[in-house]
């Protein structure tokens, strides 16, 4: 099994010598989670079946691992057999919708999440 154990920004923040205890540089530098902060052990909680702790983690974390796989998925199953994607103008001039998701989910990581 593959381990991670230091992200690209924590081994630049030590390169640097910043002290940090998360490697979220938004984090590090302001206090304020972006809205992914704690994405990673949300979905790792998700997948060992702790929904409760993947909340404590990221709020939105199931909302997002849902998303993202059906997705994921969905493009998965499209390519091979190969179907291509096409949106049509409609589609492109709803960009505001994950917009104003990504501010919703950066909310509740802000007032729920437990990022550190």
């Amino acid at each position: 099994m593959l381990g991670v154990y230091e992200s690209p920004t924590e081994l630049l923040f030590h390169w640097l010598g910043i002290e940090t205890i998360n490697g979220c540089p938004l984090l590090t530098f302001t206090g304020i989670p972006c809205p992914f902060c704690g994405m990673g052990r949300a979905f790792v909680s998700i997948e060992n079946f702790d929904i409760k702790q993947s909340f404590y983690y990221n709020p939105s974390g199931l909302i997002f691992y849902i998303v993202f796989g059906t997705i994921t998925g969905f493009v998965f199953v499209l390519s091979v057999m190969k179907k291509k994607i096409v949106l049509k103008k409609t589609a492109l001039k709803m960009w505001y919708i994950p917009v104003i998701l990504l501010i919703i989910m950066w909310i509740l990581n802000i007032l729920y999440g437990h990022y550190q």
